[in-house]
């Protein structure tokens, strides 16, 4: 394991009694004791070796320590390195002054206790080795990072060829198709218009499908900026957009105002406001007119929006996996759909930093809620 490894303690004295002794004192910390005659013997294994701390004597013949610590702190790979100057009795205040003015940690002067000195040595030697460990960590992040990226760009290539390679032949054969009912339908008999309709309706199908799943695809990728979205002016949005649909099924849809502002993605929180409410309008039992009831409460940062129908509702066992990407408790015959509409409401409600349920039971109806940050006056 990385935390395993050895951390190097580099012991700089040039009188061999003194390291012996520093050597006896830390030998149970675990760590790889290195020793060092002089300050040049010292500057030579900082450049080959990573060390956690240097305890280093002040009095050295050639370069003391004050010397060899000034060039340790002026070297690039060793500035950061701290340093525990050792020495005997007697130096002046300015001496020390000095010792600590060139980035000592620690000025331990002799004779010294070593149950302490071996304490602060290993607060260093731990610093290291979790500093060494999270360096790692930050490495490992750093390139899964690089490689979501490199998935992400391969995502948004491949919803490009989706978008345009596969829906092109799609469209193609529907208006070929349709071409074919319109212009020789008659010859072709009831059989043959039969058959050319359930390949319009199959492409038609196919092409709302890969609609779909590029929304989906495109939630899970994009980078959203979230801004002041007034509840009302998306509802109105979305209902203007299923008017026809509204009439047609004669529903009653009720929205209660005032509607509070949210933080939200525009385009996202329009999507969400018509699948839910395009749901409402299609899951009723046959014969009945739809009566959707949508309104919104605001609970601290949190505003709850919430569309109600009076459906055929959802089993309990259910109510987790209709969120779930195509998750469908109804076949298209009953109900069409791709079965992708409700895993866009809880994805984009996630992206804005929200959530998404259900609440409901069988031929009772269902409430769906999303969850959403309230906006405020001031919100960056």
């Amino acid at each position: 394991m990385p935390g395993d490894e050895p951390v190097n303690v580099l012991l700089v004295d040039d009188r061999p009694g003194n390291l012996t002794a520093l050597e006896s004192i830390l030998g149970g910390l675990g760590a790889n004791l290195i020793k060092a005659s002089s300050g040049e013997d010292a500057l030579r294994t900082l450049l080959k070796e990573d060390v956690a701390v240097i305890l280093l004597d002040v009095q050295m013949p050639v370069m003391d320590g004050f010397e060899t610590a000034e060039l340790i702190r002026n070297r690039k790979l060793s500035k950061d390195v701290p340093i525990i100057f050792i020495t005997a009795i007697g130096k002046s205040y300015e001496e020390i002054h000095r010792g600590y003015k060139l980035g000592a940690v620690d000025y331990i002067l002799k004779p010294f206790e070593p149950v302490i000195l071996r304490w602060k040595v290993s607060v260093f030697v731990d610093l290291h080795r979790k500093t060494r460990d999270i360096e790692r960590h930050l490495a490992d992040i750093q390139r899964l990072n690089q490689d979501l990226n490199t998935a992400n760009e391969e995502m948004r290539a491949f919803s490009y060829s989706v978008a345009h390679d596969l829906r092109a032949p799609l469209r193609s054969t529907s208006g070929l198709a349709s071409a074919l009912l319109e212009d020789y339908g008659e010859a072709l008999g009831e059989e043959g218009r039969l058959y050319l309709r359930r390949i319009i309706s199959s492409t038609g199908n196919m092409d709302d499908l890969i609609t779909d799943l590029l929304a989906y695809s495109k939630l899970a990728l994009e980078e959203l900026n979230l801004q002041a979205v007034p509840l009302e002016a998306v509802f109105g949005e979305t209902l203007g957009e299923l008017r026809d649909e509204i009439e047609k099924t004669g529903a009653e849809v009720r929205v209660e105002t005032p509607l509070p502002t949210v933080l939200a993605h525009r385009r996202i929180l329009v999507q969400i406001a018509g699948n839910l409410v395009s749901n409402a309008l299609k899951f009723v039992k046959p014969g009945e007119k739809p009566r959707v009831r949508i309104h919104a409460k605001t609970t601290g940062d949190t505003v709850r929006l919430a569309v109600e129908d009076q459906g055929i509702g959802i089993e309990p066992r259910h109510q987790e996996s209709i969120f779930r990407i195509f998750e469908r408790l109804h076949g298209v015959e009953s109900y069409p759909g791709t079965g992708i509409g409700l895993a866009i409401v809880r994805k984009g409600a996630e992206r804005m930093g929200g959530g998404a349920g259900v609440e409901s039971a069988p031929d009772t109806g269902s409430g769906f809620w999303v969850d959403l940050p309230v906006f405020r006056e001031g919100t960056p």
